[in-house]
């Protein structure tokens, strides 16, 4: 079961959510960059122009990344077998609002994952990223309900089955996101489709995904 890690609210960085989220060890460079970020980013193969891939020793140097990895590990022991993926913002500046560290916990050969991201000024964490169990998740506050209205909104998605689930946690704005990927075992047709973990309503997916 899905447990909320103690933490204060503190600033969520944009880039650091769609990083968290598609870090892949794949080259981007958003449109809106400045020409700086740009250069450096493909001299020192920076992910999403800001972030360096780092070895976790390095990370864990950082007493606020060790204090979280730790209150991780603590809350959810089976990720001490996870392997750490580390990125550190190597390009925003000191006196600015940022994520310092982005870390990815994945278990090896499997699907789990815990991803977190510290801040910069603070030393708490951005947001958090979890995979649960598809079997289980309709027992969470708020995704029953949320599933009820999506069998309403699209009946056709109850002969689908929910095959993963992810919540992110965003503590800046106080927000919960469920998203789950429903499949059709027949075809292997699947779409995912956010709730909101505060209210349980559908956070609608896009058209192209229907």
């Amino acid at each position: 079961m899905k447990k909320n890690l103690k933490k204060a609210s503190v600033r969520l960085a944009a880039v650091g959510l769609a990083t968290a989220i598609s870090l892949s060890g794949a080259l981007v460079v958003s449109a809106n960059e400045n020409p700086t970020q740009k250069t450096v980013a493909q001299n020192n193969e920076l992910y999403a122009g800001t972030y360096k891939k780092v070895s976790a020793s390095e990370a864990l140097a950082d007493k606020d990344v060790k204090a979280k990895i730790e209150q991780v590990y603590a809350q959810f022991p089976e990720t001490k077998s996870y392997e750490i993926d580390a990125y550190e913002d190597v390009v925003s500046t000191s006196d600015s609002e940022y994520d310092k560290y982005v870390i990815r916990l994945e278990e090896k050969d499997g699907e789990n994952f815990f991803h977190f991201a510290v801040d910069s000024k603070t030393g708490d964490l951005s947001y958090t990223i979890q995979s649960l169990d598809a079997s289980t998740v309709l027992s969470h506050p708020n995704v029953k309900s949320g599933v009820d209205k999506i069998h309403v909104s699209l009946p056709e998605l109850k002969s689908y089955q929910i095959s993963s689930v992810y919540v992110i946690d965003n503590f800046a704005s106080n927000f919960s996101r469920y998203n789950l990927t429903f499949t059709k075992k027949s075809s292997g047709n699947s779409i995912t489709i956010g709730i909101d973990g505060k209210t349980g309503d559908i956070i609608n997916p896009k058209k192209n995904e229907l």
